[in-house]
């Protein structure tokens, strides 16, 4: 489970939720950091003569997928970044139950471990700031 944002320290990965993971705390910073900035190591992997399309379109391909599975009736769940009352940011990605209609239902994400607090606690102004940046252009086209 990743929640949050798209960017930066507004991806919030879960790994306490990965059954039987385990890692010091010095690894599952690592990890975190990574799941975070893994978009700029492939940027930086090809020189700054790319990005992390693959992974992008991957990742979308594996979206859609489940969303188009929702719409058939086989509902599923996946986290995705929507209008949410979940926190106080009005989008947040979240899990969310697929189905027919599209998002049926927007669920929390539980508790939180201490250190996922941190983390959650010092992403929210930042994600915040860049839902009211996107909600500005989005008014200004």
């Amino acid at each position: 489970t990743v929640i949050g944002g798209h960017a930066g320290i507004t991806i919030l990965p879960l790994f306490s939720r990965v059954p039987g993971f385990t890692a010091t705390d010095e690894e599952l910073e690592a990890l975190t950091v990574r799941t975070q900035f893994g978009g700029d190591e492939v940027v930086k992997a090809k020189d700054g003569a790319g990005s992390a399309t693959l992974s992008m379109a991957y990742a979308g391909f594996r979206f859609t997928e489940q969303v188009l599975k929702g719409l058939s009736g086989e509902t599923n769940t996946q986290c995705a970044f929507v209008e949410s009352t979940v926190t106080d940011a009005p989008f947040f990605a979240s899990p969310c139950e697929f189905g027919p209609n599209g998002v049926e239902q927007v669920h929390g994400f539980g508790e939180l471990t201490p250190y996922e607090q941190a983390w959650f606690d010092k992403m929210l102004p930042d994600l915040q700031k860049q839902i009211e940046k996107g909600v500005a252009f989005a008014k200004s086209s």
